[in-house]
């Protein structure tokens, strides 16, 4: 991935989705940062996920997921790293702490599903589990879901999800040092890409959205030039 790719991709995704609205609200109700031990920012939680497409966690059932959470939190917040740290400097152990902390939330109970045969439990899954991760450390963990996890060759378990953080991880620290390179300030990144709001982590989760969930390839470097050249307009003789 390179900067121009990721430029490319956040371009497209804000005029694809609505998504910056409903994160927005969210972030505008648990201001300044997500409390799991309070019950109206656990519901603020739930309906943001639900709004980006989180169906493991039915509104029937909000109070078994709200639970969960609150119960989830006192186990594993403490083996999250500082929300100033961001995901390009965090050691191995920190990932493999959060990938079981992942683990733990994704195998949890966050609502019932009526069958023919009865009701059947179901949990937070892979993809609201990430999210909340992501909810509650955006500086250091990327969301995901189906369609990326697939492509990327990745299961639900703690494992995959350790493995896709490194993943992420290493592509932060390129664009970065391709950001050094060109003197940029990786601070600026999601400025520049006109993503004031997202961590650079997250601007990784667009590029693979835009990419993968959207199927929208980014252009070759020919076809940058080719575009270039016709922005220059004709030579002049």
């Amino acid at each position: 991935m390179r900067l121009h790719e990721l430029a490319y991709a956040c371009s497209l995704y804000d005029a694809f989705t609505d998504f910056d609205k409903s994160i927005n609200e969210f972030r505008d109700t648990v201001s300044p940062a997500l409390d799991l031990g309070n019950a109206a920012h656990r519901k603020a939680l739930l309906k943001w996920l639900n709004s980006w497409g989180c169906m493991s966690l039915a509104k029937h059932s909000h109070s078994m997921a709200s639970n969960a959470l609150l119960k989830w939190g006192r186990r594993c917040l403490d083996r999250l790293p500082h929300d100033d740290l961001g995901l390009a400097e965090l050691p191995d152990a920190v990932l493999v702490e959060a990938s079981e902390a992942y683990g733990d939330l994704e195998r949890r109970r966050a609502s019932m599903r009526l069958t023919k045969s009865g009701p059947i439990a179901v949990t937070f899954g892979p993809t609201a589990a990430a999210k909340v991760l992501h909810a509650l450390r955006p500086k250091a963990f990327p969301p995901w879901d189906d369609p990326i996890r697939e492509k990327l060759g990745y299961d639900r378990s703690p494992e995959s999800y350790r493995k896709f953080l490194g993943s992420v991880q290493e592509h932060v620290r390129r664009l970065e040092e391709e950001a050094a390179y060109l003197g940029i300030s990786a601070t600026d990144l999601p400025k520049l890409m006109k993503r004031p709001g997202s961590s650079i982590p997250k601007l990784v989760d667009e590029f693979y959205w835009v990419t993968i969930t959207k199927e929208c390839a980014p252009p070759t470097e020919d076809e940058l030039e080719r575009w270039a050249s016709w922005a220059r307009g004709p030579k002049r003789k």
